[in-house]
């Protein structure tokens, strides 16, 4: 799949499988979970060379909607994407996050994927979770842009009670611009948000930026 400005993009979509596909040279992001579509699996899928269009856009996947665009996608309304699995993907050479995960989603697994950040240059992180309670878990990736996993607290109750646990982190740069260090796990807040003891990094970054348990 190649040449769209999207790859992928499921709206109000339930138990859908998503997987084998390989989705490269797209304009914005290349698989886009949206408008309450719940209890899909995206599966197995080889994911390169988004952002062609706008960098800032290039997500290799997307769950949710932003807050800006609820009242568009959704009546003013959270987009509960909920309880989606991603799991098994090759993401690499997007120009934003290798997966996005918006206020609004609850309990959804991020699980054994493989992430590339050498060609980010729209973001910070190859994962942003934004969302509640989703699970982070035995994901591999090399060349963090800065940190390898983030935290944000966009709205009030989301970004919060997640778990991030067995994933294998090495870095990339390990400052920004201003000097300030990288981490494998960067809870920005911490709001509940949980880094296990058994991640692991490589290549003379910090595990996080709180304790592990």
């Amino acid at each position: 799949m190649r040449n769209g400005q999207k790859g992928v993009m499921a709206d109000g979509t339930v138990g859908t499988v998503i997987q084998g596909l390989s989705v490269s040279g797209i304009g914005d992001e290349a698989v886009h979970l949206r408008r309450h579509s719940t209890d899909n699996l995206v599966i197995g899928n080889e994911i390169s060379d988004t952002g062609n269009r706008r960098d800032k856009f290039g997500e290799g996947v997307y769950v949710g909607s932003a807050v800006s665009n609820w009242c568009t996608v959704t009546d003013c309304l959270p987009d509960r994407s909920d309880r989606n699995v991603i799991a098994q993907n090759t993401i690499r050479d997007t120009t934003s996050e290798a997966v996005d995960i918006k206020e609004g989603t609850t309990g959804g697994l991020l699980v054994g994927n493989t992430f590339d950040g050498s060609g980010t240059t729209a973001a910070d992180s190859w994962v942003d979770v934004k969302g509640t309670a989703w699970t982070i878990r035995g994901n591999r990736g090399t060349n963090t842009p800065l940190d390898g996993f983030q935290t944000h607290q966009i709205e009030d109750r989301w970004g919060e009670r997640n778990v991030f646990e067995q994933n294998t982190i090495t870095s990339g740069p390990t400052t920004d611009e201003d000097g300030d260090p990288g981490f494998g796990i960067a809870l920005r807040p911490v709001r509940d948000n949980v880094v296990r003891c058994d991640n692991v990094v490589n290549g003379g970054i910090e595990l996080a930026n709180v304790d592990c348990e």
